[in-house]
């Protein structure tokens, strides 16, 4: 199981010309092969009428998937420089589409690599690369008048938390990598006097704005 792994934070696109030829890219997070092929349709059937739609993608963790195709381009030239910009970022769970509308003049295999590498960087870029780390999620309760000074000193201490929800108590969640588990206890007991009250919820994973790149 992952702890932690790169991806992308929403879809994102591009548009590259070189020679009256325009590639299109588009890239976009994915959890699966199967949504990842759902992607790939869905950018063939908006560009129905361009002369390739070649694509690239990744899924990790314990599915461990990727897949690439030239669609018509030469071998080597198109699918593989796409699926290289997902390795050499390290990035997975994500799928590149590069539309291709043909301008009358040859490329020859540079010039394609060198297009559909450039037009998968650029949408990649544009869909936000960021790190998804796994974390402990708990459910926090806390009176009042503990409430403020917890969450300052959770931020301080770097622990992820979410809005706070305002009822009779406030209620937020708060997560932390397994490493710190103990150490987020602890914490929530000493800063309420032990009247917070801290329930395990689930292990998900969280994006984390200090580690967005």
């Amino acid at each position: 199981m992952r702890e932690s792994y790169r991806s992308l934070k929403r879809e994102g696109r591009s548009s590259y010309i070189d020679r009256k030829s325009e590639f299109i890219g588009i890239a976009g997070p994915v959890a699966s092969g199967v949504e990842a092929e759902n992607f790939v349709n869905t950018v063939r059937a908006e560009f129905p009428d361009a002369r390739h739609h070649v694509y690239a993608w990744i899924i990790g963790g314990e599915e461990a998937l990727q897949k690439y195709s030239d669609d018509g381009e030469p071998r080597g030239t198109g699918g593989l420089p796409v699926l290289d910009v997902l390795l050499h970022q390290n990035i997975e769970d994500a799928a590149v589409v590069v539309v291709r509308y043909f301008g009358g003049v040859l490329l020859g295999t540079g010039g394609l690599v060198r297009a559909y590498s450039s037009a998968a960087s650029q949408a990649v870029e544009d869909a936000i690369p960021h790190i998804r780390q796994k974390l402990q999620i708990y459910r926090l309760t806390a009176p009042y008048a503990f409430a403020d000074k917890l969450r300052y000193q959770l931020e301080e201490a770097a622990f992820w938390q979410s809005e706070a929800e305002f009822g009779l108590d406030v209620e937020w969640e708060a997560g932390t990598p397994d490493s710190r588990r103990e150490e987020l206890i602890q914490l929530v007991q000493d800063v309420t006097a032990g009247s917070a009250l801290i329930e395990p919820l689930r292990s998900d994973y969280i994006s984390l704005p200090d580690l967005i790149k």
